[in-house]
């Protein structure tokens, strides 16, 4: 079971990008966690949360940096530098160790 903090909403069985802005609209968090992010939709979304002040900590799922730039979505956002930081997370040893840190320039800042 996952443990989430006392103030943490989940939204299930809706369109990620819709919850997204159901969430900012109805509940103004400061900060959205969003997993597998690779829609076009998805970029709306981030977007308007971005606009709207919030924080945003997202996932997409790839072997490294390269791999997930060349993902259409998800390079469109590196070019436009939307994100400050992305972090590669590996499976060795153990699931979740940091791998690579990047900018928002795709300069790496930390490997490991």
């Amino acid at each position: 079971k996952t443990i989430l903090g006392m103030r943490t909403d989940v939204l299930d069985c809706c369109p990620k990008a819709e919850g997204m802005i159901m969430l900012i609209r109805s509940m103004s968090p400061q900060v959205v966690a969003v997993d597998e992010i690779g829609t076009a939709e998805d970029i709306h979304a981030i977007e308007y949360a971005m606009q709207c002040g919030c924080k945003l900590i997202a996932s997409v799922h790839g072997m490294d940096m390269e791999e997930a730039a060349r993902k259409p979505v998800l390079g469109e956002m590196i070019r436009r530098k939307m994100f400050e930081r992305y972090i590669v997370l590996g499976n060795d040893g153990h699931p979740g160790k940091v791998k690579e840190i990047y900018d928002e320039r795709g300069s790496v800042l930390c490997r490991k």
